[in-house]
């Protein structure tokens, strides 16, 4: 099983082919079409059923999708799928290959948009943004911090196990005791992966995270993701390699100055 995952894992972000299974995370019409399509490359097999799609994306692609997210998707995909017989499943047609193929992004950047008082669903979102990410130190930057932002930093701790997070001040609203226990019980856990530092509230303002290759700006700090309309925009270095570098540079130097939290 955990071969097959692995190839699965590979053609979901290097796939010379297809898109990058990653850039739907709200559309179960395409993540259905490029299962099918990526189906018949790992296993030479051109029918699944919903349910085998809904498996591969939750347990090998790490991609919260249902198989009825995938069936009502594909009663309306039109020509683009094409029903066998029986339990059979389905098998993408020449045109679903082709529109699934088109939609393969060659922009370095990614926009996400984050609906407002949808914050689970916003989570949901970083998570899966986090995944698909190469393994490798993250930089995380970000002034204010909450109870809600040590549950993100475990969410993350899932992926990456070696997190530096720099942070300025407590955010409005929460006790200052409160927040104090439950930073002290992360520590205690997680000291081995991650780092937490504090400066000066007026040597930091933006929120991004850093990682190899690409960086990530997030309009709305962690701690409240998803309670206001928010973007999360990813950079790749072939249009952003110098801006990373600078970052990087700069989240150092504040690095260098602080203190633990």
């Amino acid at each position: 099983m955990e071969k097959i995952k692995k190839k699965w894992k590979s053609l979901a972000v290097n796939s010379k082919n297809l898109p990058i299974i990653y850039d739907f995370i709200n559309k179960p019409l395409e993540v259905g079409l490029w299962c099918l399509c990526a189906g018949k490359e790992i296993y030479n097999h051109e029918y699944f059923s919903c349910e085998d799609i809904g498996t591969i994306l939750r347990e090998y692609l790490d991609m919260p999708f249902k198989a009825n997210q995938i069936k009502k998707a594909f009663a309306r995909a039109g020509n683009k799928i094409i029903k066998g017989q029986g339990d059979d499943g389905y098998k993408i047609s020449q045109p679903g290959e082709k529109y699934l193929k088109s939609q393969k992004k060659d922009e370095p950047i990614s926009v996400f948009y984050l609906k407002p008082s949808k914050p689970i669903q916003a989570k949901r979102t970083l998570e899966t943004l986090v995944k698909s990410i190469p393994k490798g130190e993250l930089r995380i930057c970000d002034p204010f911090y909450g109870t809600s932002t040590f549950q993100v930093l475990e969410m993350i701790l899932k992926h990456h196990k070696n997190i530096k997070f720099l942070t300025a001040a407590l955010g409005g609203g929460e006790k200052k005791t409160s927040v104090q226990q439950i930073i002290k019980d992360f520590k205690q856990e997680y000291k081995l992966q991650v780092e937490i530092k504090i400066v000066n509230k007026n040597d930091t303002h933006d929120r991004y995270i850093i990682a190899k290759n690409l960086f990530f700006i997030i309009g709305q700090g962690i701690k409240d993701l998803g309670n206001k309309e928010s973007l999360i925009i990813a950079i790749e270095d072939r249009y952003g390699k110098d801006i990373r570098k600078t970052l990087i540079n700069e989240f150092d130097r504040r690095w260098d100055n602080a203190t633990a939290l």
